[in-house]
């Protein structure tokens, strides 16, 4: 069971982790290899052949 002095100190822990800024070069360098991952991605997505539909089994 939480006490008042424990409810305290995880609401300002919480408190703290909302209102530290974020590090601005981590974040952008991150999603900079994420794009760079898709892009890389979806050049090989491209390659495909014509849809045709697949024949279902019929069930007697």
């Amino acid at each position: 069971m939480l006490t008042d002095r424990d409810e305290r100190a995880l609401l300002a822990a919480a408190e703290n982790r909302i209102s530290r800024p974020l590090r601005v070069g981590a974040v952008l360098a991150s999603v900079r290899r994420t794009l760079a991952r898709r892009s890389r991605d979806s050049v090989q997505e491209r390659e495909s052949v014509a849809c045709q539909p697949t024949p279902t089994p019929l069930h007697p």
